[in-house]
């Protein structure tokens, strides 16, 4: 593999009564080597403790954009907590016109512009939407990536392949602009499964994206419908780690 693999936290998140500590052992256990979080300030010192006991790496955090934004010192405490200066936008709203588009765009360099000096990257999660809806043939990650110029990308190849993007030529495109990919497998309806049984070709994907430095690749499911997610993750986990 040319790429370290990680889990977004989510995948697991039906399992989180077991509490971070049986999580995160468990992840490590099966061989992942990083975590993504999902804000959880409350608990930050406890997950960073933990991430040192069993040798992960906090990649990053998906936070909210308005958490970004209004509560910059709870988001920062957080960051250091875990030990990660990756802070990802896992979702967005306000991107309905070309008018709307542009002013979130700009509305996100501004908060980039703010973590920069911190030593903090901000990145963007994308769905199927960014790729499908277009104004004047431009997608809302082309406006993103034109009007948010210190903004980076978390390229979500699941969901960008469900839109009917060329994910290569995607993440060529953006070169030095990407962050991570998310490591996404999806069926022939388009719904997230373990990686290896899909639709996506994920080792030229994951080719790609090493050619071009990227150095996490983050297993997300969204629901684990065919195994539990234990199961799920390790499935996915074995094909990635399949020779060819």
């Amino acid at each position: 593999m040319d790429i370290n693999i990680g889990i977004q936290i989510y995948t697991l998140r039906s399992e989180m009564s077991l509490g971070y500590d049986e999580v995160l052992k468990r992840i490590a256990e099966t061989g992942y080597k990083g975590v993504e979080m999902t804000y959880d300030p409350d608990n930050g010192k406890e997950v960073g403790e933990l991430l040192k006991k069993y040798s992960l790496t906090a990649t990053g955090a998906h936070i909210d954009i308005f958490k970004a934004e209004n509560d910059m010192d709870t988001v920062i405490k957080f960051m250091e907590n875990i030990g990660a200066k990756d802070v990802i936008i896992p979702w967005i709203p306000d991107i309905e016109t070309e008018e709307q588009t542009i002013a979130t765009a700009k509305r996100i360099e501004a908060i980039a512009k703010k973590y920069e000096p911190l030593g903090y990257k901000l990145g963007f999660h994308n769905h199927v939407t960014e790729f499908s809806r277009k104004f004047n043939d431009k997608t809302v990650i082309d406006i993103f990536y034109d009007e948010a110029p210190s903004l980076k990308f978390e390229v979500d190849v699941g969901w960008a392949y469900a839109a009917g993007a060329d994910v290569v030529a995607v993440l060529n495109k953006l070169g030095d602009r990407l962050m991570y990919i998310h490591v996404k497998d999806v069926d022939e309806n388009n719904k997230p499964t373990e990686i290896g049984s899909g639709q996506t070709d994920m080792k030229n994907i994951i080719a790609a994206a090493a050619k071009l430095g990227v150095k996490w690749g983050i297993v997300e499911q969204d629901e684990c419908v065919n195994y539990k997610p234990f199961d799920s993750i390790k499935m996915s986990w074995d094909f990635l780690n399949t020779k060819d």
